[in-house]
């Protein structure tokens, strides 16, 4: 009898997940364990919207294992005007495609000749799409909250947000104590590191990410200043007749400077030796150490202090200073020449490691190289010395042009020697650039011609989102060199995918778009059940290392669940990257 109940009881089971299921039709299910795809058919769309010039594309998808049962008739789709109704276009769908990643059927639906300004939707019979805009300022607002997110992450001041409503006490305000005796201090020596961004969805430090972060947005400043003024951001130093975006980094770049050693060598990261789960950040009260002298992070904090002196040249003191750590991290690496890291085992107990790993395996990461032609390049556009454009012409051939990132940020300093006017430029080392460029934008441009969904980023693991943007960027830079169109509507595509045209008919942006990331993974969002707005997170990972994701499945190793720290996280890179691909696409036109 208990035998015949357990097999009754098994069935039940079985019968209420097959029900519940069965229920699982609406356009952001995504992939659990259980590998649920979207059943529905759907018109997935860039979310925010288009400048009028742009090429406009959607697509219409449906799983190829649900297409008997929901099957798409042969209409045409229609672009309907949301403030009246009317229908604008009828637009024939191209012949589907199929995408072998996601075994989605997609149907091209092509709306770029119509240019006026306003808000619509797509149909195609019973499915719609949600509502997207036309409009040249339509990313002014979302470049303010990504933007904004940064402010939201500060750490060691107290933070009181008049826009999202978030608030918290100072915190960290005992950062942080040596945690390895080394030749300056001993073990345990308390050196003022208070200031800079928590980072990774946790309270963390990080020199490598908050390097390439400024200096990513620092560039774009230095090129079009005029899309970042005073008051544009509305943060405490609003209104001082400084653009807000200098503000910002400034905070940064101030604690940059704190995790300095004064022979000029860099501290890698500072963190707690727990991960400080269900608490704010002002409750997080656990001491807290700075974390091994590293030549990457020290060639990286040269960089970006050479890249801040140019851009704080207003503040003749504060450029100066910046100069002063460039020069002094670059001595440092001349006693140094070949790759050091401090690592000791624990010292990753409560902070990622921003090392090579078994999850970071970039050849990049087995050398300093890329660091220091990163930091030669930008010292040279900075001060014009031959030693450094020496540097460059002698390691150039060394250094292979992938995405910029941590792992690798030579690529931002290739295309800033390219595109400064402060210094003379070598045509040989100018041709070699472009054609590392253009060999990169080539194969990325065939990944997108090989994708069905037209993303540039073949490689689905930790970060994958903001790849795809930094593919986009390289897209755009090529089309700035070959004036190949081809090159420009492929980084468009990058966009589009991350703002909705997806499997999941989402953004993978908090609060920008209509279907946006809901379950933010971060350890103030958990414990205080608070929302915090553009964050962007880091996407499929096909490595699925938090176990919340089927293993290789590309796009669908995705879940938008806040367990899953490995697709559904934020650093503070990832929104630097976003934020370059929209200002380089509206200036690419």
């Amino acid at each position: 009898m208990k035998y015949r109940l357990y097999i009754l009881l098994l069935l039940l089971v079985f019968t209420v997940v097959i029900v519940s299921l069965s229920f699982l039709d609406n356009d952001l299910e995504t992939l659990s364990k259980v590998a649920v795809v979207a059943k529905k058919p759907s018109i997935v769309v860039n979310q925010v919207g288009y400048l009028p010039q742009w090429h406009k594309r959607a697509w219409l998808r449906q799983n190829l294992a649900f297409s008997s049962s929901n099957s798409v008739p042969n209409i045409p789709a229609k672009l309907i005007a949301t403030d009246s109704n009317e229908v604008v276009a009828t637009i024939e769908l191209q012949p589907s495609t199929l995408d072998q990643n996601t075994q989605d059927l997609i149907w091209d639906i092509d709306f770029s000749a119509i240019t006026k300004p306003g808000t619509y939707y797509l149909q195609q019979g019973k499915i719609k799409s949600v509502p997207f805009k036309i409009a040249e300022d339509v990313y002014q607002q979302p470049l303010i909250t990504l933007l904004r997110s940064y402010y939201l992450q500060r750490c060691g001041v107290e933070l009181d947000d008049p826009v999202t409503g978030i608030s918290h006490a100072p915190c960290h305000l005992q950062d942080a104590a040596i945690a390895h005796q080394d030749k300056y201090y001993p073990s345990g020596k308390v050196i003022s590191a208070v200031g800079g961004w928590h980072d990774t969805g946790a309270y963390s430090k990080y020199v490598a990410t908050t390097t390439v972060t400024i200096a990513r947005l620092l560039t774009l400043y230095e090129q079009y200043p005029d899309l970042f003024p005073d008051n544009q951001l509305n943060i405490p130093e609003s209104g001082n007749g400084i653009a807000d975006l200098l503000d910002e980094m400034q905070f940064a770049l101030d604690w940059l400077l704190k995790m300095q050693r004064p022979d000029g060598a860099v501290y890698r990261k500072l963190s707690g030796k727990k991960w400080p789960m269900g608490l704010a950040p002002d409750e997080d009260t656990q001491p807290r150490y700075l974390y091994g002298i590293s030549t990457p992070e020290t060639a990286k904090l040269a960089a970006v202090m050479a890249i801040a002196s140019r851009n704080y040249q207003d503040n003749p003191q504060l450029a100066t200073k910046y100069l002063t750590a460039a020069m002094s991290a670059w001595q440092y690496l001349q006693q140094q020449p070949t790759m050091q890291v401090e690592w000791v085992e624990g010292d990753d107990t409560g902070s990622d490691k921003y090392l090579a790993s078994e999850f970071d395996r970039e050849a990049s990461l087995t050398t300093d190289i890329d660091d220091r032609l990163w930091a030669a390049v930008e010292l040279y556009i900075t001060t014009g010395k031959a030693d450094f454009a020496n540097y460059l012409a002698s390691n150039l051939a060394q250094v292979e042009y992938t995405l910029f990132e941590w792992k690798n940020p030579a690529p931002l300093g290739l295309i800033n020697y390219l595109e400064q006017n402060r210094q003379p430029t070598s045509e040989a080392l100018v041709t070699q650039i472009k054609t590392k460029i253009q060999q990169r934008a080539d194969l990325v441009l065939n990944n997108t011609r090989q994708n069905a969904y037209r993303i540039a980023n073949d490689r689905f693991i930790w970060g994958s989102s903001k790849m795809t943007a930094e593919e986009g960027i390289t897209l755009v830079y090529a089309y700035h060199l070959t004036k190949n169109e081809d090159y420009l509507i492929a980084a468009k595509d990058q966009l589009d995918y991350l703002l909705g045209r997806n499997h999941f008919n989402q953004t993978f942006i908090t609060d920008i778009g209509t279907n946006s990331v809901k379950n933010l993974s971060h350890l103030y969002v958990r414990a205080k059940n608070i929302r915090l707005p553009g964050l962007m997170v880091g996407g499929p990972n096909g490595d699925a290392q938090d176990g919340m994701v089927t293993k290789n499945k590309g796009q669908l190793s995705y879940i938008d669940d806040l367990r899953s720290y490995t697709t559904n996280e934020n650093a503070i890179d990832y929104n630097a990257s976003i934020i370059s691909l929209i200002v380089n696409l509206i200036k690419a036109n």
